[in-house]
């Protein structure tokens, strides 16, 4: 029997995770769980709620024991591969030794800080979180502009950063690698197979089956409100802020 393959796939709201989890979660052998500590709910897989006993909304469960929780997790002897996401205000000490764990691989996930503030913000306005294949077309019905808060984005990238810091000191620490992704290339299959190759797997596929969609996205002109105040802010921007902005 093989070995169960563990790991954690670090990222940050708006970056394409739920979609790219979807998409692993389609070969064969994976089971991967979402945001397992998200402040509001417990964020494993759809089918393991009832089978690990722990409903979706019992948070205190989960904090009373964090550390006997993620070995719950990793400990299914059907899966071949294992794994859950890290977010930026998700992080305890439970998660450190996952981190330092050398036998825990690590993917990570990043999409310009900028666009998915935008993609934040009009989630918030909208309260679409996710777009699915099944959800009504709407195109003929306008979008929202949203305002672009300065102070508000400048906190986010601080923590965005702070969160980044730690993890890459860590690994480097630690001497581990990573399989970095980007968000433009979550839907593609070649990129899912070398994920699964990097997880010592080695089942290809040449499509996924698309439950959650990814729609264009427009310029910032037809979706910020305050434009020019967005425009003339980057364009003062020093090189060290945009080398911030990854």
């Amino acid at each position: 029997m093989q070995s169960c393959q563990k790991f954690v796939l670090i990222a940050s709201p708006r970056t394409g995770s739920q979609a790219l989890n979807r998409h692993l979660n389609q070969y064969d052998g994976m089971v991967m769980h979402g945001e397992v500590f998200n402040p509001g709910f417990v964020g494993l897989r759809y089918d393991h709620h009832e089978k690990m006993n722990l409903p979706r909304e019992r948070v205190d469960l989960r904090d009373a024991e964090p550390e006997r929780f993620v070995a719950r997790i990793f400990d299914d002897p059907s899966a071949r591969f294992i794994g859950f996401h890290i977010f930026p205000d998700q992080t305890r000490p439970a998660i450190l030794p996952v981190l330092e764990d050398e036998s825990v691989k690590k993917l990570w996930l990043v999409r310009n800080p900028i666009a998915s503030f935008v993609s934040l913000l009009e989630a918030e306005a909208s309260g679409v979180w996710t777009v699915h294949a099944s959800d009504p077309v709407t195109a003929d019905s306008p979008r929202k502009k949203v305002h672009f808060d300065i102070d508000r984005f400048n906190a986010y990238l601080r923590e965005l950063n702070l969160f980044r810091a730690k993890i890459r000191s860590v690994l480097f620490e630690t001497r581990q690698p990573f399989f970095p992704i980007h968000y433009s290339d979550i839907g593609d299959p070649l990129v899912g197979n070398a994920i699964i190759a990097y997880l010592g797997g080695s089942q290809r596929l040449d499509h996924f089956e698309t439950e959650i969609l990814k729609p264009p996205q427009p310029p910032f002109v037809d979706r910020i409100e305050n434009y020019w105040e967005f425009v003339t802010y980057f364009r003062a921007a020093s090189t060290d802020d945009l080398y911030a902005f990854g």
